[in-house]
């Protein structure tokens, strides 16, 4: 736990203009999406169902501006449609439509995002096959689109087209949808679950599935959660991550291809802060940044949406590589047959199959090893001189770091006016402050679960400094 605290220290990203420089990621079926340093988004990859919000249905192997939205602070990606939240906490969607997950009370597919009806103050989502979720402020969960297997969590098995609340849920910090089940993170560090259970993702010890949401006894301080298609990955406090589900690839990480209905730890795995479940993988991000990968890595392709080099399919966790050695990044995402990357300096690494081009590199070519996406079209990055950078790495200083509850941002110039935000792992802003005519603040960070975060410094709405912290209890 200690190793990364030379990193956290003195590493200041340098931002190149040809680079993809993305605030948050990730990705639906076969497309994915960002969200670009002025708040707007961008998407790419499949597009047959409108799911990339450009007003058309082409496939699109570079980013594309979504079309009306700014000030976007969070998206998820289900099969084949998109979430956007905004900072107002309006709530919009594009894509399929037929069983209703876009929740504007039609089936009819979108191809430029419309408003969520009757909803207000989201703060996060997640997609799943045909159902999405929404998280309110107020920590309760509203959920629509496919319902058969009762995913939705409302006690009933009849699809909504307009979001309804999920029976009995209250302080709710985290959702997670997968092919036809959810998954709810609590307050308390407990882990709730509805829907189809056929495999054992539930983690319960059975495989019975629930139209409300049921909780999973014995597993307790989780702090994260994920779902894939038919598998769940669960992280602890104690930076142990625990597996239950489909595992015929693999991708519970346990050295077997053997079905687990009991969430069990993953071996020789430790000091993770981020797991993340694709359609039948799964990847892993330690405290120091470094990322692990197990599960499905062949497919029809050869995909190598493990990113280790290879196209063999892996029961335990691998290191994921790129071309200058194991990769280190501040957030994973896990999609159906291909993964991304995020580092500290906005840069988003891919790979995996790339046949409609959803890994964003210009063409459909597939990797099985990490490599940048080198486009000026996705998230372009404003150009840094050297000079600046130079004069920037000795004028702030943010310490200690790591953290426990809190620490200090200190600059050697005071500045007129300007703004930190502080965001956590999967791009969600969760503090802003102010700095008037000053040049030191204290960050308490008390109420925020321990992972990484990114801080960045605005001024003028420019970015003047981005910081990865690592929050520890």
């Amino acid at each position: 736990m200690k190793s990364y605290l030379f990193f956290a220290l003195l590493s200041i990203p340098i931002l190149m203009s040809l680079s993809s420089t993305a605030q948050h990621i990730s990705a639906g079926g076969r497309h994915t999406l960002a969200i670009c340093e002025d708040s707007t988004a961008q998407t790419w990859g499949y597009n047959g169902y409108g799911q990339l919000g450009n007003g058309n249905i082409t496939e699109q192997y570079s980013g594309v501006k979504v079309i009306g939205l700014s000030e976007v602070v969070f998206v998820a990606g289900g099969l084949f449609h998109s979430i956007f939240i905004k900072k107002d906490g309006t709530a919009w969607t594009c894509g399929r439509n037929k069983l209703g997950p876009l929740g504007d009370g039609t089936s009819t597919d979108r191809h430029i995002p419309v408003q969520v009806s009757k909803l207000s103050d989201v703060i996060q989502a997640s997609g799943g096959g045909e159902h999405s979720l929404f998280l309110k402020r107020d920590h309760t969960v509203w959920a629509c689109g496919a319902n058969a297997a009762g995913q939705l969590g409302d006690g009933s098995t009849l699809n909504k087209m307009e979001p309804v609340a999920v029976n009995g849920l209250t302080d709710v910090i985290q959702v997670a949808a997968g092919a036809e089940f959810s998954l709810f993170l609590k307050m308390d560090g407990s882990v709730w679950a509805c829907g189809h259970n056929g495999f054992g993702q539930f983690g319960n010890g059975t495989n019975g599935s629930s139209k409300i949401p049921v909780q999973i006894i014995g597993l307790t301080d989780i702090i994260s959660i994920t779902a894939g298609e038919w598998h769940s990955l669960f992280v602890k406090k104690d930076g142990t991550v625990y597996s239950s589900g489909r595992n015929q690839y693999g991708q519970l990480g346990n050295g077997t291809q053997t079905d687990n209905w009991l969430a069990s730890p993953i071996p020789d795995l430790d000091n993770i802060v981020q797991a993340e479940a694709g359609g039948i993988h799964s990847v892993f991000v330690n405290a120091d940044g470094y990322v692990f990968a197990c599960g499905l890595n062949s497919g029809g392709n050869n995909d190598g949406q493990l990113g280790d080099g290879t196209s063999i399919d892996r029961n335990k966790p691998v290191p994921v590589i790129s071309s200058w050695g194991q990769l280190k990044i501040i957030h994973a995402e896990a999609c159906r047959e291909h993964s991304l990357f995020l580092t500290d300096n906005g840069q988003v690494w891919a790979s995996g199959r790339n046949n409609y081009g959803q890994l964003g590199s210009g063409t459909s070519t597939t990797t099985n090893f990490s490599t940048p996406i080198h486009s000026n079209s996705i998230c372009s990055s404003i150009s840094v001189s050297f000079d600046q950078l130079k004069e920037n790495l000795n004028s702030m200083l943010l310490y200690p770091n790591p953290m426990i509850s809190s620490g200090t941002l200190k600059l050697v110039f005071k500045v007129d006016e300007a703004t930190i935000y502080i965001y956590n792992s999967y791009g969600t802003l969760c503090k802003q402050l102010n700095l008037n005519n000053e040049n030191e603040i204290k960050l308490n960070l008390a109420d925020l679960q321990p992972g990484i975060y990114i801080l960045v410094l605005k001024e003028n709405h420019d970015i003047i400094y981005r910081y990865k912290i690592v929050l520890n209890r």
